[in-house]
């Protein structure tokens, strides 16, 4: 099989799902990032491609519902 390789477990709120292959915490498939054939977690990934996040916060000084 293809993905044999994939070391599978139970995420606390009971998803199955791979462990990261940097540091083999649980994720849900929904979180887990690919590069190739394997599964990391965001901090694994980012160390792996140098790739980022594209969203940018935006810090203000007052909320808008509150002036």
């Amino acid at each position: 099989m293809p993905h044999d390789h994939i070391e599978l477990a139970q995420t606390p709120n009971g998803e199955l799902g791979p462990r990261c292959k940097g540091c083999g915490v649980r994720l849900t498939f929904g979180e887990a990032m690919v590069v190739d054939r394997d599964y990391y977690c965001w901090e694994h990934y980012v160390q792996l491609t140098g790739a980022d996040t594209a969203t940018v916060e935006i810090v203000r000084e007052t909320r808008f519902w509150k002036e």
